[in-house]
């Protein structure tokens, strides 16, 4: 079980800060495309743990990090709760865990 959290763990740190340029960081805020590719690239290392389950990692990843970049009504810290939590989430849904 906590080899599935340290995965995951190292999935959201390599998609969220390894993969991500500092270019997308300032502009997926206010560019449509650049937040997809983040979030591609941020599903990428998930792909590896979670296979197709990757595209709920996408899907929820696009929302979260819009209403954070874009709109600006969640927080850094939320975001990252909520990252980890849908990849919880998910690893249990999955029957990972």
């Amino acid at each position: 079980m906590m080899q599935i959290f340290i995965k995951l763990i190292a999935c959201h740190l390599i998609g969220d800060y390894v993969l991500q340029s500092d270019y997308l960081a300032t502009t997926k805020g206010n560019n449509a495309y650049h937040l997809c590719v983040h979030s591609f690239l941020y599903a990428i290392p998930f792909y590896f743990v979670l296979g197709w389950g990757c595209i709920f990692v996408f899907s929820t990843h696009i929302v979260i990090d819009g209403l954070k970049a874009h709109y600006k009504v969640v927080s850094y810290s939320v975001d990252q709760i909520l990252h980890y939590l849908i990849a919880f989430g998910l690893a249990f849904a999955l029957n990972l865990v």
